[in-house]
């Protein structure tokens, strides 16, 4: 869209004028689907969209849990995202890349006070990024870690400032400014430098939000359920030892 500074009117677009318009903007679009999806390109599309899967995968196991249906908008919202990625629509992607973590670390942060769940459901109580990851009371706190999983107490600042630092960067694709971190370019088309920064991102998002969902959860679930999700948990966390002795593999000699 070109904005006219002048004054003079202009003749409004008629039907045809419009879709010949916006068959255009497809166009662009689907060039830069296509080179979204080269040979180069694919497998990073691939393997970022695991993460859907696995976070529908843990609303499985949490079965009917309310918070539960945040997981579920979650994941649908990561595939639009990741679609409006291929389409070339990179302000739309990180956008939605920032909604799937506030969703996730809003689930497990509303999961320890029924009251404020559901009245988020209900609609009258907001989401506050603040409260969520707040050092003394949130996900991300000392308090949460030692009622639901003590022994990840040590990474949690770890994982609370990388969660600050996704969530700012994200922001700068919501609020319309300048963007510092998320170099946007000014027209519709293929930006490979940004098609890699969102990937890059998107397994930040994928990191942090299997640490809150590990830390609320994992001690809480049953064998069966915990063996659902060992797999991914192993590859995105296995590299800290309390998930991999709680999971039953090695640990360091």
């Amino acid at each position: 869209m070109i904005t006219d500074k002048s004054n003079e009117a202009k003749p409004l677009m008629t039907g045809s004028d419009i879709k010949a318009y916006l068959q255009q903007l497809l166009a662009q679009c689907q060039s830069s689907f296509e080179a979204s999806l080269d040979a180069s390109n694919l497998p990073k599309v691939a393997a970022s969209h695991l993460f859907a899967n696995e976070i529908v995968k843990w609303s499985g196991v949490l079965g009917d849990r309310r918070e539960s249906e945040l997981l579920k908008v979650a994941a649908s919202e990561y595939e639009l995202g990741l679609l409006s990625l291929t389409q070339g629509h990179y302000r739309q992607s990180f956008k939605a890349l920032r909604l799937v973590l506030e969703l996730i670390l809003q689930a497990v942060y509303l999961s320890a006070n029924e009251l404020c769940l559901r009245e988020w459901l209900d609609n009258r109580i907001d989401t506050i990024w603040s409260s969520i990851v707040d050092p003394e009371q949130g996900v991300f706190s000392h308090r949460f870690a030692k009622a639901f999983f003590t022994d990840l107490s040590r990474h949690v600042s770890h994982y609370r400032g990388l969660a600050g630092s996704v969530y700012r960067e994200c922001s700068e694709c919501v609020h319309g400014n300048t963007p510092k971190q998320v170099p946007l370019q000014a027209c519709l088309g293929f930006d490979q430098e940004v098609f890699d920064l969102w990937h890059g991102k998107a397994s930040h998002v994928a990191l942090i939000s299997h640490f809150a969902l590990s830390l609320r959860y994992l001690r809480d679930l049953p064998e069966v359920d915990v063996c659902v999700l060992e797999p991914f948990l192993a590859d995105h966390l296995g590299h800290l030892e309390e998930i991999r002795q709680y999971l039953g593999g090695p640990t360091k000699g």
